[in-house]
């Protein structure tokens, strides 16, 4: 599974909308994080970890190193 499948997937195990995640991130909308799920963007590491942090989950996970 690819990255920003990953991250939908598990923000919407959690019943999170793409805004409260953008609000967590920082971001001003909720179409960075539709783009990151789309695979449109490519994210930094730190945002990986900022992205991990926010989904209660792991690195490894996101990266589908787990």
């Amino acid at each position: 599974m690819e990255l920003g499948k990953r991250i939908k997937q598990r923000r919407e195990d959690l019943k999170m909308s793409q805004e409260n995640l953008a609000q967590k991130l920082g971001y001003k909308s909720r179409s960075s994080i539709n783009k990151i799920e789309l695979g449109l963007n490519d994210i930094s590491q730190s945002k990986i970890l900022d992205l991990a942090k926010a989904l209660n989950t792991t690195p490894a996970y996101l990266m589908g190193w787990e």
